[in-house]
This record gives C-alpha cells, sequence and structure tokens, in this order.
C-alpha cells in the first residue's frame, strides 16, 4: 500500500516538477446542453409535426474537453500540442464521427515566427471566420446554412499560421483529409463530421485539401479571407459531398467587423462551387452565395444580446427558386465567470424548392417538407472549465 501511495503520488507531482522545468499542461472544456423545440418536422409523407427534444450536436455552444500543452525548448521556441474531444453531454457520447480526439490532435512548434503543426487540425478556413462569426458555433449558427463551417477540420494536415503587427497569415494542405466514415448513406459517409475520404495510395490526389487565409486584426476593427478546397475520391457514393476523383468543393469566404465599447457588428461573406453538387442537394445548384450580417451588444456585464440576419442563394438550380433566408436571435445571462444561461430562436424562409433545417445544432431529421419554412426555440445552460 505504501508502494502504491507513493507511486500514485509522484504521478500527481509530475505536472508541478514539469512546469518548474518550462513545460506546462491544461486541462480545459465546456459543457453546454439546451432542450428545443421545433416545428414543421417533415414526416416524408407531405405532412408534419413539431418535437420538444435535447439538442445533440451541439447547443449555444459545443462541449468538449482537451488538453494543450508547452514546453520551452529555446528563447524563441516552443514545443506545443493539443488534443481535443467533442462529446454529446445528452448521451455521452463521441462527436465528430466517433473520434476521440475529433476536434483536434496536434503537435508541433511555435516561435516568434510563428506557428508549425501536424495532426488533426482546423483549416485557414476556421481561422478567418472565427473573427467575423458573431454566433460562432452556436446551434443557430452558419452551419445550419453550410455544414462544412463547424466541420472545418483536416486530418493528416500540416498547417502553418504567423501573426506580425496585426497581420496573420496561414495555410494548410491534408493528404487523407478525412480517415472516418459517418455511418449511414452509401460508403458510410452520412455527415460531413465523417465522409469517409482517407488516404488512397492509389491516386495522390484523391481526398487532398488546402487552404489559405490573411486578415490584419486589431482592437476596434478588422478583414479576413481565406480560400479552402477539398477534394473528393472513387468511387463518389463514399463521399458526403459527392465528390468524385478529381472533382473539387471550393469556399471563398471574406469578412470585416468593428468594435464600438459594448457594440460589434460583423458582415461575412462565402461563394462556394461545388463540382459534386449531390452533395448539396439534389437540384441545387453548384454554385451559391451566402451573406451574414451579426451584431453582438453587451447590455451589462452579465447580460449580452446577439443575432444575425443571413441569406443564401444557390445559383444555376434546376429545382425553381434557391433562396433561403435565416434569422437568428439570442440573449444569454452571465451567472458568474465560467456559468452562463442562455436562450435562442431561429426562423428559416426556405424558397420554393429547399428544406434547409433551422434547427441546426440536432442531427438530420428536423428538415421540413419542401419549400416550408420553420421556426427553432432552445434553452440552456453551460459551463466552461
Amino acid at each position: 500500500m505504501k508502494l502504491k501511495a507513493l507511486t500514485v503520488g509522484l504521478a500527481l507531482s509530475f505536472p508541478m516538477l514539469a512546469s518548474a522545468q518550462g513545460t506546462s499542461v491544461t486541462l480545459y472544456g465546456n459543457i453546454d446542453t439546451a432542450i428545443e423545440y421545433v416545428n414543421n418536422i417533415s414526416d416524408g409523407a407531405g405532412g408534419s409535426n413539431s418535437s420538444v427534444h435535447f439538442t445533440n450536436l451541439t447547443s449555444s455552444w459545443t462541449s468538449y474537453w482537451g488538453l494543450r500543452g508547452t514546453e520551452k525548448l529555446s528563447d524563441n521556441l516552443s514545443a506545443v500540442f493539443n488534443l481535443e474531444s467533442g462529446f454529446n453531454p445528452g448521451t455521452g457520447t463521441s462527436q465528430q464521427g466517433g473520434r476521440l480526439f475529433g476536434r483536434q490532435a496536434w503537435v508541433g512548434l511555435k516561435g516568434d515566427w510563428g506557428q508549425l503543426a501536424f495532426g488533426r487540425q482546423y483549416n485557414m478556413l476556421f481561422w478567418a471566420n472565427i473573427h467575423g462569426d458573431i454566433l460562432g458555433p452556436n446551434a443557430y449558427g452558419l452551419g445550419a446554412l453550410d455544414a462544412y463551417i463547424p466541420n472545418a477540420r483536416m486530418d493528416n494536415s500540416v498547417t502553418y499560421r504567423g501573426s506580425f503587427d496585426g497581420f496573420t497569415f496561414g495555410a494548410a494542405w491534408a493528404r487523407g483529409r478525412d480517415n472516418v466514415g459517418g455511418g449511414t448513406g452509401a460508403g458510410g459517409a452520412g455527415t460531413p463530421s465523417g465522409t469517409n475520404c482517407g488516404v488512397d495510395y492509389d491516386n495522390n490526389g484523391a481526398c487532398v485539401a488546402y487552404s489559405f487565409m490573411a486578415g490584419y486584426n486589431t482592437a476596434g476593427w478588422g478583414v479576413n479571407a481565406a480560400y479552402d478546397v477539398i477534394k473528393g475520391n472513387d468511387p463518389a457514393a463514399g463521399n458526403f459531398y459527392g465528390l468524385g476523383a478529381g472533382d473539387k468543393d471550393r469556399r471563398v469566404l471574406a469578412n470585416a467587423y468593428v468594435k464600438f465599447d459594448a457594440l460589434k457588428v460583423a458582415l461575412t461573406y462565402l461563394n462556394r462551387k461545388n463540382d459534386g453538387i449531390n452533395g448539396i442537394g439534389a437540384g441545387l445548384g453548384e454554385r451559391s452565395d451566402l451573406w451574414s450580417l451579426g451584431a453582438s451588444y453587451g447590455v451589462t456585464p452579465a447580460v449580452t444580446v446577439d443575432g444575425s440576419v443571413n441569406y443564401l442563394n444557390y445559383k444555376d438550380a434546376t429545382a425553381g427558386s434557391q433562396k433561403v433566408w435565416y434569422y437568428v436571435a439570442r440573449v444569454k445571462y452571465a451567472l458568474s465567470k465560467r456559468t452562463s444561461v442562455y436562450a435562442s430562436a431561429a426562423y428559416m424562409d426556405n424558397d420554393d424548392a429547399t428544406r434547409l433545417s433551422a434547427a441546426g445544432g440536432t442531427a438530420p431529421g428536423t428538415n421540413p417538407n419542401v419549400g416550408q419554412s420553420q421556426t427553432a426555440v432552445m434553452a440552456g445552460l453551460r459551463h466552461s472549465f
């Protein structure tokens, strides 16, 4: 028993010893859960129902836990790493296609010159979008209009990011950008968090991803832009986005924001061209324009209200008008620095041939009938550690 106690004591004291030697490891995370009401859910036979349930993909914020660490190697060089696991707080199951560390799993080197990292990481579309996306990974955020936005990650990747006097530059490349299948659909690729597009040893151009970003950010304003490409594999049925060998799904993003004391206003534009339009939806155009105007205002130190007006237009559509308006409002009340409660509401105004769901934080199954609008409301609790 004494030997066991000594072993446990040494293990517990190791982080403190390591910290004294220039190494630190931090445990962090977030738990956010919400009850949601959604109307006009298609029953598959032309009718519709309403539902009260827990969100299962994300709520006002995603739920995760992680470890991040650094070791100082010299005056201008440190080793860094990040392991981050997403989970569903309602069931305790892993997100991101069932991965243990599906949000991030990388190691790298960092200095005044920037950071070079290897592993599963966010791409440059994420880093360019983070400054101008008012609602972030909210269930009623941009992910309801483009599921790729909250899943902008790459397996088997190398990335570089550097910041110099307000200017930020970045580049990313991956070979075998998504090694996990989503579990449903052809090829087991049913969700954007698991697209069954891993390393193809017979085709160097298959399942590749690359992206670039540049931005300038200050305390009062900023502008950012990104160019992002993901490529498909063969057969195309094994890829959620409908991309065959040689097909590309390309996005160009630009945003700008300004801050006035407690008020922040941001405008985002995203242009998309998908060679495999079956990944967007039958009859929808292979090109689309997404506009988002968002604002956030701190009413008091404890109360924040924010929201967005979003417009999505599919071009070259073959099934009627493809214009969607999406309206979101949210209010948050901070009980402490780490705990808050909130309420959100969203309204998806679908056009003639679209059926996007207002409930972006709930797994597929809440979509309305074609051309039908939908309302979603949720209330929840968030705690960070």
